[in-house]
């Protein structure tokens, strides 16, 4: 872009020249020059941005794509069921940081069970994890079975109750075996007090009991009645988020390149108005040219861009269309 000198000093040069002419309605050449520097430095910022621009709205197309799929299975079955929210007292962030620490309580406990077989430290802590995951998994399901029951209820029944005998068996089997190991302990004279080594032993399963009792009641919560309308939701609710954060920055670059841009224009057009001022009080009879009536635009023509010139507001007009329907 030229200087403010520059354009001074080939407004005195045209105005001496008669240039543009009075009743010419073209602009003067370097007026022309102006303008296409403008419109090649906003060709630049278009092309710097324009990859990004569409590669952006390529990974936001077949989430809309995706997301309309979704949403359409998701009224339809919510208006089967006459529910559109799930009934969850847990959200699902939470659920998972407490089963963790779940799974985190376990393995201390059951490690000292496992010794007993007199395998590698590694080995040891491998069996106690296993346990230690096992326990909240089978109370993930417990959960759920009671949440979601049966048609007729014995079938889940027979599930929870088989789930439950075979879960304490294997608890009673580790404390059986913890407290063959703290006996042989105490013996050693490695151990004492609490009563003996049955008492500490009753109360690790006694422990694993209320860790599986927690467990199964945060599944519980954590579930809707409904597994359908649980995963449409979370799916939608997924795919909602991933979209806002790619329109997030789609948006932030195109307002940064739309800025650029009117930059570029707004530097220019003073510079345009500065050449006019200077020509027209240079000129002997101070005579306004017909050209100086016209306005100049930086036309790069964004729009015929693939990523085109507009801001990706897709989950905005969801959530209206959502709000409108009454979902």
């Amino acid at each position: 872009m030229y200087s403010k000198k520059k354009v001074h000093q080939n407004a005195k040069i045209d105005a001496r020249n008669n240039i543009p002419a009075i009743n010419d309605p073209q602009p003067s050449q370097f007026e022309q020059e102006m303008m296409a520097m403008a419109r090649h430095e906003a060709r630049q910022v278009t092309s710097k941005y324009g990859p990004v621009l569409e590669k952006l709205n390529g990974q936001h197309k077949p989430l809309l794509k995706e997301y309309q799929r979704i949403s359409k299975d998701y009224d339809a079955h919510a208006t089967k069921i006459e529910r559109s929210e799930p009934s969850v007292e847990l959200s699902r962030g939470k659920y998972y940081m407490l089963m963790i620490l779940f799974v985190l309580g376990e393995i201390p406990m059951n490690s000292l069970a496992f010794a007993v077989f007199g395998e590698s430290q590694l080995f040891t802590w491998i069996m106690a994890l296993g346990v230690a995951v096992a326990i909240p998994w089978i109370a993930h399901a417990l959960g759920i079975l009671l949440k979601r029951g049966s048609n007729p209820w014995w079938k889940s029944g027979i599930g929870v109750a088989t789930l439950l005998l075979l879960t304490i068996g294997g608890l009673l089997a580790i404390g059986y075996v913890r407290v063959q190991y703290l006996g042989d302990l105490s013996e050693a004279g490695a151990v004492g007090g609490f009563g003996g080594s049955q008492f500490i032993g009753a109360a690790f399963v006694g422990l694993n009991l209320v860790i599986l009792a927690a467990a199964t009641l945060c599944s519980y919560f954590a579930h809707d009645t409904d597994p359908k309308l649980e995963h449409l939701h979370r799916k939608t609710n997924k795919l909602n988020k991933a979209m806002r954060a790619i329109e997030a920055k789609h948006n932030k670059i195109l307002t940064e390149q739309q800025q650029k841009i009117n930059k570029i224009h707004q530097q220019t057009q003073e510079l345009v108005y500065y050449y006019r001022k200077i020509n027209m009080r240079e000129r002997p009879d101070h005579t306004k040219p017909q050209s100086f009536e016209n306005e100049h635009s930086i036309d790069v023509e964004i729009e015929k861009q693939e990523n085109g010139n507009q801001h990706l507001d897709a989950t905005t007009q969801l959530r209206l269309q959502a709000v409108g329907t009454g979902k």
